[in-house]
């Protein structure tokens, strides 16, 4: 679609309005597609690879819940967020021990999540703000990518 001048856009088929990550597109099923063509553009309606498409675009589904992203690294616990639909725009990390401080972030990318809000296992909202509070040493036991 692309070679033939035509813009994507992706978007989640339903009513949760999740994020869809463009490095994750592979990971994805296309359900409805919708033409813009005074955009020259076309709308996909996604869902993840392991849920069944909706009846309709904008089907009420049953809410993922938050991941427990505590222990994993900024950088492991942001690309979790993000898969599990939160905006990269709406994810802030912020120094435990020092929150107004500036974080550098090549630095703060190693660092753990000490804390999260939402709180893991609350019911997925996609206009919830996540708030990770990270610090080079946390009293949680660090996690591995796989769980």
């Amino acid at each position: 679609m692309t070679a033939a001048g035509l813009g994507l856009s992706l978007r989640d088929a339903t009513f949760l309005n999740r994020y869809i990550p463009p490095e994750l597109t592979r990971e994805y099923t296309v359900c409805f597609t919708e033409d813009k063509p005074d955009y020259g553009a076309v709308d996909l309606f996604v869902v993840p690879s392991a849920e069944a498409c909706p009846a309709e675009k904008g089907a009420v589904v049953p809410r993922p819940p938050v991941p427990d992203v505590t222990g994993r690294t900024s950088a492991e616990a942001a690309a979790l967020m993000a898969s599990t639909g939160f905006s990269p725009d709406r994810m802030t990390a912020q120094d435990q021990r020092d929150p107004s401080g500036r974080l550098d972030s090549a630095t703060a990318r190693n660092w753990r999540v000490c804390s999260q809000s939402p709180a893991a296992g609350k019911p997925f909202r996609a206009d919830e703000k996540v708030l990770m509070r990270i610090s080079a040493k946390c009293r949680t036991a660090p996690k591995s990518p796989s769980e």
